[in-house]
């Protein structure tokens, strides 16, 4: 410790004047209750074997949803809305060509507000894609003697031409610093995603020396060296490509082949760029090597579950896990968002299946008061929703699951003014996204300022859960698991390399079982929550951290100050907190870009800590935290130390139980007589409050894994 008990005390104070005061103007607020819009004034129907020249009534329902909206303006033409309006959908499935659009002239009102709902929740699945069928034994000479001999009476083909798909799309590259992909053709087979023939079939190859970094401006491919001579299979590969990770662990790329010469042992690709960077991975990652597998290729379609498609000729080869004739074989046909909403008010979407596409579920533009509430979105090679400007937008209640890239995007408030949005994603579970696209694709991709997550149950993903970039957000109550089981350098909850996002409050969040199983492979590290890069004035409290660190801590500073850690629980933990400021990280040049308003009357006032930027010592604050068969507590850049920390009241434990309910279990509730209560004041954490909870708009319930502690009323 570096500074008498006093002092500390003193400048801990200081630090939580603009913190904690904010906690107080949002003191932890209960579950929302999304209260019915009805009972309806007036309610039109709609179903699969319905006739849009019937009247739209239960008996005689319309055939779509455009229809409804459009008996729904012809009643908004005659005057202002008698109450709330039901678009109701009846079960079955609802073939989606096209988008479906909703524009201002679409609005409800606040007392008569306009819902496109299931009538049974659940039950209306909107669907994008087509079935297959016509699975024949591949005969083809040419084609056998490409796949792998122990294969080749496994594997099936289908002309998707014959079978109405003229155009499957185009493969591209994509991935970090390429850009939005474009619509993207995958394969299911009973529900579950295949994908494409690939070498190695699970994890990661090195790459031996990089010969050409490659020059995207200059036409250059790169170039480097295979070190595994199974790449001589691919010499005649029509359309072989690359993922991996080219220069740092965190920034996954895809890339096509462009050749293979066995005689010297070259690939040449891409090029890979990164801004003007080519291929040239950092010393620390990897040792300095890339790694990568290669897919799409015949010659390794060597087991249940992979397919490739010759573009060229629209045939798709596929080695099913079962007979194709007996099973549901689909692919994605729309190449558009399913749902649009541009300028809307006062509209909710209840308890939909939005099911299987190219590209994304939701779009939601410059939209007031509007809830998605209850739906379910799958199997969407794009986003899930993306909610972006207007305000007091909800995501609630939602299962968002096997997505290409993100989940949800949130997108609103005013940085400058501070003035909030208050969209809110909350009682949500989304897992399995990532899928197409491996980083910076979190379940909530949160921007702006004043937003809400909370309550949501967010895992099984290759890298983040959330990603946060702005002020005054609130992200509290969630159930994190099994994230980052990929990527590398991040965390789980992580923002990154802007000094003017303040007052995000993190709290009563838990984090279990962060980075892979095998561990680290390099020196890049996982945590639970990592700040990146100069973020500063963040508040983290209450938060439950369960072997949630790998090379890095439970939580990591990378340069920032002012942050406070406070009330929080590390268990089992490679290393509890690491990182701290440092004045000469690049980021904080930032500060200048921003600094008219970021030392505005407005920012001061409101996060007083700003006062003291560029005076030392730069601080963060860490006081009554517990850590329990943790590693080291605080580690400043891979060395013991708290001189970049003040320290108050915390607690280590290397084996006693400090009075756990049951630690075995994964419980972490302390006993009323927890001997640690008393040693440093320790707050209950809410443990039971964590994670999802019933409500009727929840899509599903129970969620089996991980259970909700809160049981059904």
């Amino acid at each position: 410790m570096n500074a008498p008990h006093a002092v500390i005390k003193s400048r801990l104070a200081l630090a939580v004047t603009g913190l904690l005061g904010l906690a107080g103007q949002v003191a932890p607020a209960a579950p929302t209750r999304i209260a019915p819009a009805g009972p309806f004034a007036l309610e039109y129907f709609v179903a699969p074997s319905g006739d849009d020249a019937a009247d739209g009534s239960r008996g005689r329902p319309f055939a779509s949803m455009e229809r409804a909206r459009e008996a729904v303006r012809v009643l908004k033409a005659k005057g202002p809305l008698p109450g709330p309006v039901a678009v109701r959908l009846l079960p079955g499935e609802y073939a989606t060509k096209a988008t479906f659009e909703l524009g201002a002239g679409d609005s409800g009102t606040e007392s008569a507000p306009i819902v496109y709902m299931a009538d049974r929740k659940g039950t209306a699945v909107l669907y994008g894609g087509r079935r297959l069928s016509g699975f024949v034994p591949v005969a083809d000479p040419a084609i056998l003697a490409r796949v792998p001999a122990a294969a080749r009476g496994n594997v099936a083909a289908c002309d998707l031409r014959k079978a109405g798909v003229p155009d499957p799309g185009a493969m591209v590259e994509r991935g970090y610093g390429a850009g939005p992909p474009p619509a993207t053709l995958e394969l299911f087979f009973n529900g579950e995603p295949m994908h494409l023939a690939r070498w190695p079939n699970t994890g990661f190859v090195n790459g031996g020396t990089i010969l050409e970094p490659g020059s995207k401006k200059e036409g250059k491919p790169s170039v480097f060296e295979y070190l595994d001579d199974r790449h001589a299979r691919w010499t005649t590969a029509e359309d072989a490509w690359l993922f991996g990770y080219f220069a740092h662990g965190w920034a996954d790329r895809t890339l096509k082949i462009r050749s293979i010469d066995p005689a010297t042992k070259r690939v040449a690709c891409g090029p890979y760029h990164q801004g003007d960077r080519g291929m040239e991975p950092v010393k620390w990652f990897n040792k300095g090597r890339i790694k990568y597998h290669v897919f799409n290729l015949l010659e390794e379609l060597d087991q249940p579950g992979e397919w490739v498609l010759n573009r060229q000729t629209g045939v798709l080869y596929f080695y099913p896990p079962s007979d194709p004739a007996k099973a549901t074989v689909e692919i994605g046909m729309l190449t558009s968002p399913m749902l649009s909403m541009a300028n809307v008010a006062h509209v909710r979407i209840e308890g939909l299946v939005f099911d299987l596409s190219r590209s994304s579920g939701m779009l939601i533009r410059d939209s007031e008061h509007c809830l998605v509430a209850g739906c379910t979105l799958m199997r969407f090679a794009g986003n899930g929703i993306t909610m972006t400007g207007g305000k007091g937008n909800g995501i609630f209640g939602c299962d968002l699951y096997s997505l290409g890239r993100r989940a949800t995007e949130v997108i609103g408030g005013d940085r400058k003014t501070l003035t909030p949005a208050e969209h809110f994603v909350e009682n949500c579970w989304m897992h399995s996204f990532g899928r197409l696209d491996h980083t910076y694709v979190p379940a909530v991709q949160l921007e702006g300022c004043g937003n809400r997550v909370a309550h949501n149950l967010m895992g099984d993903c290759p890298s983040s859960v959330v990603r946060y970039e702005g002020n005054d957000h609130i992200l509290e109550y969630n159930r994190v698991y099994r994230a980052i089981l990929e990527s590398e350098d991040q965390g789980a909850m992580e923002t990154f390399g802007n000094p003017t996002y303040r007052g995000v409050v993190i709290r009563h969040n838990h984090f279990s079982d962060i980075g892979p199983q095998d561990g680290m492979q390099g020196p890049a590290g996982r945590a639970g929550i990592r700040l990146d890069d100069a973020i500063s004035g963040m508040l983290i409290y209450g938060n439950i951290f369960h072997r949630a660190a790998q090379g890095f801590g439970g939580i990591n500073i990378n340069g920032g100050r002012d942050n406070i850690i406070e009330n929080n629980l590390f268990a089992e933990c490679e290393k509890g907190i690491t990182g701290g400021y440092n004045a000469g990280n690049k980021h904080w040049e930032r500060l200048g870009k921003d600094r008219a308003f970021l030392m505005s009357q407005l920012y001061l006032t409101r996060y007083p800590e700003l006062k003291r930027l560029g005076t030392e010592p730069g601080l963060n604050f860490a006081r009554r935290n517990i850590f329990w068969k943790c590693g080291p507590m605080f580690t400043t850049y891979g060395k013991p130390s708290a001189d970049k920390f003040e320290l108050l009241d915390n607690a280590e434990y290397k084996s006693d139980d400090p009075g756990f309910v049951n630690a075995l279990n994964g419980d972490f509730r302390l006993k009323p007589d927890a001997e640690v209560v008393k040693r440093i004041s320790f707050r209950p954490i809410p443990v039971n409050e964590i994670g999802l909870y019933s409500d009727s708009h929840r899509a599903s319930w129970p969620v089996q894994f991980p259970a909700s502690r809160r049981a059904e009323p």
